[in-house]
């Protein structure tokens, strides 16, 4: 007989299980309130009231998100988006080669979301406008979102907040209008999805790189990769296929933006991968959803939770010309892994890699930072990655 458990993710008994969690949340919420009136009771002293109470609720929302394994239903409609949402073709050429040749796993349709607005090279603007736009150094982010590899689109409904903090400070000084900054957001095949397991999102991830390349006809000198949480998981794997596994297949990027990449899903399949860790208390990372990204993600035995492509914190690999942002929270599950992939890629001759340190911050600010109350230490946190790089791009 099923367990409740494996009946939570269907109506009726998803239905019953929102109502309860949601009134049981609703009776907690005024004790939280009191509870963390006063500082010394906070998760971390340096929490603010609304810091404090939004951390517990994230907390709790996630925890029940993945209970019932909700998710968005995969679509390549527009939406709010209108028109800065590109639905995008595999490549016909042969660039889906090795670890991306899955037997089960084909490169599929999807699509990407721009922020602000599409980018349009030279070439495809009315004569007037080729002379203003190629006097102009674009500098064009392919992002990769977060989400334990089954949650998020890199819409506006989950990256919005993200993408006005790299369009705002990844470019040029405020000062400056001679360059443009501009987001790609693609959005891959979650694993929460039918049949996309790994290869599934980084076989996307490639696809989205080649539509700027020969679509856009962008420059790899002009292209920045970047992802957050799960995100700078499948940017590290992206780097390590065409430097590693595939060098020449594609050029590479100059540079890679990792906002507190998850590098070891492999220890989500250990117990209690969160709720052991010191950070915990200050973080929203739960048990329930870690275990769920890796297992849907990579399910054994068709894939290794722990080999390279999953886990890269412990296979570090020689990534030269293409520089890193390694950035963490002080206050996330994942500072300790984060730390240990950015030291041991270091000890590689040839790799450049800057560790940025927020203080006083749980995971993935990036995208959370906004609605968890810590957009003034996320807007510090982008203006200092904004100005490595743009030392790197020659942006100054």
């Amino acid at each position: 007989m099923e367990s409740i458990s494996s009946l939570l993710p269907y109506h009726p008994f998803k239905a019953i299980y929102v109502l309860a969690a949601s009134l049981y949340t609703l009776l907690r919420l005024p004790l939280w309130l009191l509870f963390f009136l006063p500082r010394s009771l906070r998760q971390h002293p340096s929490y603010t009231f609304r810091q404090a109470v939004t951390i517990r609720l994230a907390k709790a929302g996630v925890y029940y998100l993945c209970r019932i394994r909700s998710h968005p239903a995969w679509t390549l409609a527009p939406g709010s988006e209108a028109h800065r949402f590109t639905p995008i073709s595999p490549s016909t050429k042969p660039i889906y080669l090795g670890v991306l040749d899955d037997p089960e796993i084909k490169p599929a349709r999807i699509g990407g979301t721009w922020y602000p607005t599409p980018y349009n090279h030279p070439a495809e603007e009315k004569e007037e406008e080729k002379e203003k736009k190629q006097k102009q150094q674009a500098t064009i982010i392919l992002h990769i979102h977060g989400g334990a590899f089954v949650l998020a689109e890199g819409r506006d409904k989950d990256f919005s907040y993200g993408a006005h903090l790299l369009t705002t400070h990844a470019g040029p000084p405020p000062t400056e209008k001679k360059n443009s900054t501009f987001v790609f957001a693609v959005q891959y095949r979650t694993a929460s999805n039918p049949a996309c397991r790994f290869p599934a999102a980084l076989q996307d991830v490639v696809t989205a790189y080649q539509h700027l390349l020969v679509d856009l006809h962008i420059p790899a000198s002009s292209i920045v990769i970047s992802g957050d949480s799960a995100g700078g998981n499948l940017a590290i794997a992206f780097l390590r296929y065409i430097t590693e596994e595939q060098p020449g297949v594609l050029p590479k990027p100059a540079a890679a933006l990792l906002w507190c990449a998850w590098v070891a899903p492999g220890d989500a399949m250990q117990p209690r991968p969160c709720s052991g860790n010191p950070r915990y208390g200050t973080d929203y990372m739960t048990d329930v959803f870690t275990e769920w990204g890796v297992r849907a993600y990579a399910p054994s035995p068709a894939v290794d939770p722990y080999g390279p492509y999953i886990s890269p914190r412990d296979h570090p690999f020689a990534c030269p010309g293409v520089p890193m942002w390694v950035q963490f929270g002080s206050l996330e599950v994942l500072a300790g892994e984060i730390v240990e992939f950015a030291e041991g890629m270091r000890r590689i001759e040839g790799n450049e890699v800057e560790l940025a340190e927020t203080e006083g911050a749980p995971h993935d600010i990036l995208q959370m930072g906004g609605p968890l109350g810590f957009g003034d230490v996320a807007e510090k946190m982008a203006r200092e990655m904004g100005a490595w790089l743009r030392g790197k791009l020659l942006l100054v």
